[in-house]
């Protein structure tokens, strides 16, 4: 992980993960996420028209969901966007699904649940934030600008 060496802005904890500390972007939407319905894996773009991040790249960000959405096949699809270079650095849900969790292992991407408060009511879509799985935590390290 590279250090920013940013002071927090504000952390959030209670959480449950596993993965190494990682420190990027967050990416955040009020939708659940599927990396088979809503997701390009060729591009690693999001390519669901009706998703609210619709065209956003997934590519070394931290995502910030509110819940997975599919089935067993996310696992083997985290793990061919992480071989392939284009998958997120780590990913916070409200509450992740056992085959997300087992996705994120077997991908090397950090994942993080069950923090006391709501991550999407807290990070904005660019903040720079640290994730710190084995510590429950997630930090917002840097706090993108309130839209008007």
């Amino acid at each position: 992980m590279k250090q920013s060496g940013a002071t927090t802005v504000r952390s959030l904890s209670g959480g449950t993960g596993v993965g190494a500390d990682v420190e990027g972007l967050a990416l955040v939407s009020r939708h659940g996420f599927g990396v088979r319905y809503d997701l390009d894996p060729a591009t690693g773009l999001i390519a669901n028209p009706q998703h609210d991040l619709y065209g956003e790249s997934l590519r070394d960000k931290i995502l910030v969901f509110p819940f997975p959405k599919g089935g067993v096949a996310a696992a083997w699809a985290l793990a061919e966007l992480a071989e392939r270079g284009i998958g997120p650095l780590g990913i916070v849900f409200r509450n992740a699904s056992p085959v997300f969790v087992q996705g994120a292992v077997f991908a090397a991407i950090a994942i993080l649940h069950h923090l006391r408060e709501d991550p999407v009511e807290h990070v904005r879509n660019g903040d720079r934030v640290r994730l710190r799985p084995r510590a429950g935590t997630l930090e917002i390290v840097h706090r993108v600008a309130t839209p008007p």
